[in-house]
């Protein structure tokens, strides 16, 4: 009966989020390889403890890459035991009588699992570096509300994005009470200004239910702004990264420019 071929180890494919949750591992792994003292190692028990560090650094790796992949098939540590090509009368076999072979495998396992390490950071880093800068230029490039770029801009380009998440929406309810003429705050006043039954402010002609429908749907969605993005950053609840502040300032400035078109019953 004809063998099976043995699969074709395949690369590794690994998201950025997978390196960031690797390197805690594989840190932990080399700073307990690194801790073996391997010349204070006992004849009797040490070979058991050389099999400890050899089976959790593995289990990492193939946690890591995958035990299919070319990267474990690379890297894994097949023993940090001697080994013998040949065997003799006499032949010393034992830990002590070896010690220096295991320091080399030893020493050769840490500076795999530091060389891993630094590939790895060098790339969290360069894609964490990256991935902002390009958030932030592509906030450069957006054509937000004049008043909404004005309350959040210093703030997003200082990296105070929750901040500037929280400005912007104060800012859509100053221009909400500016336009209404309400002395009211917050939902109330979105719901009082725009409520399809009797607004203060329109943003079509209200003639049939679709037109209704329209209305409470911008009414909701200027009251789930302040309700929803303003109120927790004022408790400071919330830590928003560079992309998800873009997103909701781009958000609340739309709100604005369609405040803009909106026709006041006043």
């Amino acid at each position: 009966m004809a063998r099976r071929p043995e699969p074709t180890p395949r690369s590794a494919a690994m998201s950025d989020a997978q390196v960031r949750a690797a390197l805690p591992k594989l840190k932990r792994r080399l700073n307990e390889l690194s801790a073996l003292d391997v010349f204070s190692l006992p004849e009797k028990d040490g070979g058991n403890i050389l099999d400890g560090h050899s089976t959790k650094i593995n289990s990492t790796l193939r946690d890591v890459f995958g035990a299919d992949t070319l990267e474990y098939s690379e890297y894994h540590v097949q023993t940090f035991r001697p080994e013998f090509s040949v065997w003799f009368e006499g032949l010393d076999d034992s830990l002590r009588g070896n010690i220096d072979e295991v320091d080399d495998k030893v020493k050769k396992s840490i500076t795999t699992l530091k060389s891993i390490i630094e590939i790895f950071e060098e790339r969290a880093g360069d894609e964490g570096e990256n991935g902002i800068q390009s958030t932030i230029r592509a906030y450069g490039g957006l054509d937000l509300h004049r008043e909404i770029a004005r309350a959040a801009n210093k703030l997003y380009q200082d990296g105070h994005y929750a901040n500037a998440v929280e400005a912007a929406v104060k800012a859509l309810n100053g221009l909400v009470r500016l336009r209404s003429g309400l002395e009211f705050d917050g939902t109330t006043l979105m719901e009082r200004a725009f409520n399809p039954s009797n607004p203060v402010l329109k943003f079509n002609a209200l003639q049939d239910q679709s037109d209704k429908d329209e209305q409470k749907g911008f009414m909701q969605l200027f009251s789930g702004a302040v309700s929803g993005l303003r109120n927790p950053r004022a408790h400071g609840f919330i830590n928003d990264d560079a992309e998800r502040a873009l997103e909701f300032i781009a958000f609340v400035s739309l709100l604005a420019k369609l405040l803009d078109e909106a026709t006041s019953l006043t």
